[in-house]
């Protein structure tokens, strides 16, 4: 049984405890909040309207103590950017694992992260869009634009009102993806629509002057995160290096025979 913590717990991550505390593959150990939320305190099973479980949602800033304290195996993280070095750092003292599901990262985040992960010997997934469909959707555009180099490429990716970050993380990978295959100096356009309540929509449409393909993924529920994080985990228990969901999914070695046989 996987010794799970959930750090960020809003909306998703609200639903990954409930998932975690369902699954009988998975045991909660602990959770937390930002500093100052009327969240810390509570108990996780009142919080989500369930029986007391024992477990009491902390402040993110005793996140080191709490996992030297817990047996924690991976952290699953839904909560913001600014969080990511004081996880990776708690978690290399208690040897914790991650996956990182949060978007909005920099380039010089990534590159510290990635660096701490591998310098320590830690097990990280990072999963800007953790679904299991959009992973292999970004598979799949690799072996389109390898396919049509021609075509014009334009993304785009819709949101609810409330997210921060444009535009989102999975369109940016969605535009890496295609220009690693595309002839030098091409560009993929990114139009980012934030309204209502979507979860999250992303659309790459590709169109020649004779015909065009359109290709759409669409979380409808936030189950969909929650199914790609706790695959995440699975994959990265005791693991150590830097993934991406493409590894979770074996989508790597799939695209590497391709491209040797292509």
């Amino acid at each position: 049984m996987i010794q799970v913590a959930v750090c960020g717990v809003g909306r998703t991550g609200s639903e990954v405890l409930r998932a975690v505390l369902d699954s009988d593959r998975t045991q909660l150990t602990a959770a937390f909040c930002r500093a100052g939320s009327e969240k810390a305190g509570r108990d996780v099973g009142a919080y989500i309207n369930r029986n007391d479980t024992g477990v009491l949602i902390r402040e993110i800033s005793g996140i080191e103590q709490t996992l030297s304290e817990t047996h924690t195996d991976v952290v699953i993280d839904f909560s913001n950017p600014a969080n990511a070095r004081a996880i990776l750092r708690a978690c290399k003292k208690s040897r914790t694992n991650v996956v990182f599901c949060t978007t909005g990262f920099s380039e010089a985040d990534l590159l510290w992260m990635t660096d701490f992960a591998l310098h320590n010997k830690l097990g990280v997934v990072f999963a800007p869009n953790v679904t299991l469909g959009v992973n292999v959707l970004l598979a799949a555009l690799k072996l389109v634009a390898r396919a049509l180099p021609s075509f014009d490429y334009h993304i785009t990716e819709t949101h609810h009102n409330k997210k921060y970050d444009i535009p989102s993380g999975t369109a940016k990978k969605l535009a890496a993806a295609l220009l690693e295959e595309l002839p030098a100096g091409a560009e993929v356009p990114i139009d980012a629509v934030r309204a209502g309540g979507y979860v999250g929509m992303h659309t790459v449409l590709l169109a020649s002057d004779y015909e065009r393909i359109s290709l759409t993924h669409e979380s409808f529920s936030r189950r969909a995160f929650v199914e790609g994080a706790l695959t995440a985990a699975e994959f990265i228990l005791n693991r150590t290096g830097w993934y991406e969901m493409e590894d979770v999914l074996g989508m790597r070695a799939i695209e590497l025979a391709a491209t040797a046989v292509s």
